[in-house]
């Protein structure tokens, strides 16, 4: 029994290899393909048979590997690929509706990619890498499940790791989404920040969050109605701020970090989501 289950592991094991294998050729095709279309001398199409049978022979060698790397010079300038299959970046993996509703809206705030688990990164290098239009590296995916356009993600040392498509015609620098770490974090009116504070109600100044937060700091509120004493803040002003928060509310707090290495020094960008799940709204987003 336990040698067919092990037969059995293997073999989908082996499965999912090929399968992924299949997956980052289509990916390395289309990569070199934009690559071929640049205004250089080099067309030979025989790069890419010679680079995928390379790519098969480091896969077959660790066919568990979830990820799939190869390398590239021409005419002075180098390409780095790398194919990750994570699904930790598809938030159609995510089962929780509220994380689901809150990823959702950042991939439509932030153009993240949500129909396709599989990133694309490359590296572009090498001394003649300003020949390449950067702006000629956007051609329709011919991906399966994507809905929009141009969803890779790539980096290039010259110009500080690039998020880039055409979501919303703008041109994204957010940096790459290496990971996600979603916590619960427990922000009541005791403990909440001035930004957070100003976005439950609008109509809320910087000099009357400051007059709340001075007032919470010496009076741990207990109840909502306690704000009444707070100079500036009116009854209606307390009115919009209860209905959303209390002493026992929390909001959700999701944090992103991207991280990248360049020059042995690693660079990371942490931005943090407030989100509350009574409004369904994005409160605020930081980045330090």
């Amino acid at each position: 029994m336990i040698v067919l289950l092990a037969l059995l592991f293997s073999l989908g094991a082996i499965f999912y290899s090929l399968e992924a294998f299949k997956e980052a050729k289509n990916y390395y095709n289309y990569t070199l393909k934009l690559y071929l279309k640049q205004n250089l001398s080099v067309t030979n199409d025989s790069l890419i048979p010679i680079a995928l049978k390379k790519a098969q022979e480091v896969y077959q060698e660790n066919p568990y590997n979830p990820y799939y790397k190869e390398r590239i010079e021409v005419e002075g300038i180098n390409i780095k690929l790398l194919i990750k299959d994570d699904n930790k970046f598809n938030i159609n993996s995510i089962k929780n509706p509220i994380y689901f509703k809150v990823f959702k809206r950042l991939s439509e705030e932030f153009c993240m990619p949500k129909d396709f688990s599989y990133y694309v990164y490359y590296w572009i290098t090498g001394k003649n890498k300003d020949n390449i239009d950067i702006n000629m590296l956007t051609y329709e995916a011919p991906f399966k499940d994507m809905q929009s356009k141009e969803e890779i993600v790539y980096a290039t040392p010259y110009s500080n790791f690039l998020y880039k498509n055409n979501c919303h015609n703008k041109k994204r620098e957010k940096g790459i989404w290496y990971f996600l770490d979603t916590k619960n974090q427990s922000l009541n009116i005791n403990t909440i920040p001035i930004p957070i504070l100003k976005a439950l109600n609008k109509d809320i100044t910087n000099s009357m969050a400051k007059e709340i937060i001075d007032y919470i700091n010496l009076h741990p509120i207990k109840n909502i109605q306690d704000l009444v004493n707070v100079r500036g803040l009116s009854l209606d002003d307390i009115y919009k701020i209860q209905s959303i928060v209390s002493t026992k509310s929390s909001l959700e707090v999701i944090k992103i970090i991207s991280k990248t290495k360049m020059g042995g020094i690693t660079q990371r960008l942490t931005t943090k989501i407030y989100y509350s799940p009574i409004q369904n709204k994005i409160l605020g987003i930081y980045q330090y």
